[in-house]
């Protein structure tokens, strides 16, 4: 993965979309993270990382012992997550 990238990181509490910033031994490092919901509409993305915290944050520390993986999303997703952090129609 590349500085950058938008990947989705699942963890045993729930699934995170973000820009790829970095990783050591103890942490993953998202840019603009959001926590996937689902909704009676399907998937959506929140408008932060968990329901009581700062809405939008710029960026969140993962620890590593609750990553299940990290993997690239899709290009829909991607296309999805863009419009959401960017404010633009993409």
């Amino acid at each position: 993965m590349q500085k950058n990238d938008v990947v989705s990181v699942m963890t045993a509490y729930g699934e995170y979309v973000g820009k790829y910033d970095s990783n050591c031994d103890l942490v993953v490092t998202l840019k603009d993270p959001r926590m996937i919901v689902q909704t009676e509409q399907g998937m959506g993305f929140a408008h932060g990382i968990c329901a009581t915290g700062k809405e939008n944050p710029t960026t969140v520390d993962i620890q590593m012992a609750q990553v299940l993986f990290i993997t690239e999303v899709n290009a829909q997703i991607e296309k999805e997550y863009r419009k959401v952090t960017s404010g633009l129609i993409v």
